[in-house]
């Protein structure tokens, strides 16, 4: 009887042990999700398609890629792939920024440049 009582307890210890690792194991959580996703996002509406196109294809293989691994349990691999969607998603973001700023400059200095010829023209008309 006795040997049954010491097995039912390793059992029980076994069991717990298992099921503390399990408990223990890093999550994917969802605000890490959301944060990857609303970068994501933010990258699509601030130009990336046409200022960062391969950064912005990255993050969002990344993210997809991070997903499939949530779904199938691989978290630790999900929570990296999370981080580096979200880096290329600021990344995508901040190219877009400075792709528009260039532009402004771009117009802004065609625009000076012909302020200069029409402020050089009436001088050169006068005797």
């Amino acid at each position: 009887m006795t040997s049954t009582v010491a097995k039912i307890h390793v059992l029980a210890l076994l069991l717990l042990t298992a099921l503390s690792a399990f408990a223990a194991r890093p999550r994917a959580s969802l605000p890490e999700l959301q944060s990857a996703t609303a970068a994501l996002a933010r990258a699509e509406e601030d130009g990336a398609a046409t200022y960062a196109p391969l950064e912005l294809r990255y993050a969002g293989e990344q993210l997809e890629q991070a997903r499939q691994l949530i779904d199938s349990g691989d978290t630790r691999e999900a929570r990296r792939l999370l981080e580096q969607s979200l880096v290329n998603s600021d990344l995508a973001a901040a190219k877009s920024r400075l792709g528009r700023t260039r532009e402004a400059v771009q117009a802004q200095t065609a625009a000076n440049a012909q302020l200069r010829r029409e402020a050089q023209q009436p001088a050169r008309d006068q005797p």
